[in-house]
């Protein structure tokens, strides 16, 4: 796939846009653990795609963290990145998107017993990312929508006391 020089990063937890940068540039931040499952890419900063979605990120694999909890769509690349920084061991299940087979981490083809310590990072990248990090910042998004829809319900069941009384005095209430 023939991709254009110019592309862009948009990170999820802040909207903060990273780029121009080239397609091998973004492949690369994909393998270090810098592009989250929920950050967009897009070539033209108008049209954007969850990044995992691009075939060519090889974002292909679901970290199983608890029995029904994972995190991902990530990197080969990330899973290792995860595995230096102590959040998860060699027995923890990998799922391949792709194939839907499940592995440990061990039995992957990619497991490696020694990881080599990742380059230093520019200052203009998007910062590693750990996988607490990623599940907490979802928690926060998802309690601030959770108060938000409430606060939604609140209104709008105010709104129908409301529109009850009137239709009452009016005589014309509902049975």
């Amino acid at each position: 796939m023939e991709h254009s020089a110019r592309w862009f990063l948009r990170k999820h937890e802040d909207g903060e846009v990273f780029g121009p940068i080239d397609f091998a540039k973004l492949k690369e931040w994909a393998r270090a653990a810098q592009v989250s499952p929920l950050d967009a890419v897009s070539e033209d900063r108008v049209n954007w795609t969850k990044a995992p979605m691009l075939q060519e990120l090889h974002m292909d694999y679901l970290i199983q963290l608890g029995d029904e909890s994972y995190y991902g769509p990530t990197t080969e690349e990330a899973v290792q990145e995860f595995l230096r920084l102590g959040e998860i061991g060699p027995d923890t299940l990998l799922v391949n998107c792709c194939t839907a087979a499940e592995m440990t981490l061990r039995e992957s083809g990619f497991f490696q017993g020694e990881l080599p310590a990742m380059d230093d990072i520019a200052l203009r990248e998007p910062g590693r990312r750990t996988i607490r990090h990623n599940l907490q910042q979802r928690i926060r998004e998802l309690e601030l929508l959770l108060v938000e829809r409430r606060q939604q319900l609140e209104m709008a069941d105010a709104r129908i006391r409301q529109l009850e009384k009137r239709l009452h005095a009016a005589g014309l209430h509902a049975d």
